[in-house]
């Protein structure tokens, strides 16, 4: 299995109780792991995946794109799921709302050694948003 698909699969499959996350999750991340520029420990990273989790079910991931250089890997995917649960974007909370949704994000990872160091990552969040009816163009008359 390559790295991208035991790091998709981490993030789509159910997470186990929190000793075994953090120990599937140290497989791949360094702890702490660098996520946009801020240091997040393993623990904190196991309940953003919970949150995903609980926001979606029927995850799932497509992967449109995968590039690997020394030191680096990038996955460009779609992430599709039921929104089902409570969601945290930038712009607030959005409740459920029972949509099918489709993420395209971008994954930019820095690896060190064997593990994960640091994750630049870009979802779309705004198409998301879209998609749960929590914003919409506004058209002038």
């Amino acid at each position: 299995m390559t790295t991208a698909e035991r790091l998709l699969r981490l993030w789509t499959e159910p997470v186990p109780a929190t000793p075994d996350a953090v120990a599937a999750f140290g497989e791949l991340y360094m702890d702490p792991v660098s996520v946009n520029g801020a240091d997040i420990p393993l623990v904190d990273l196991v309940v953003r995946a919970r949150a995903v989790q609980r926001a979606f079910a029927d995850l799932s991931v497509e992967v449109i794109d995968e590039v690997e250089a020394p030191g680096r890997l990038v996955i460009v995917f779609w992430q599709r799921g039921r929104h089902v649960g409570p969601l945290a974007l930038p712009l607030g909370q959005i409740p459920p709302t029972g949509r099918q949704v489709e993420v395209r994000t971008i994954d930019v990872l820095s690896i060190s050694g064997d593990r994960i160091s640091a994750v630049q990552v870009m979802p779309d969040n705004l198409g998301l948003a879209m998609q749960l009816g929590a914003v919409a163009l506004v058209r002038n008359a």
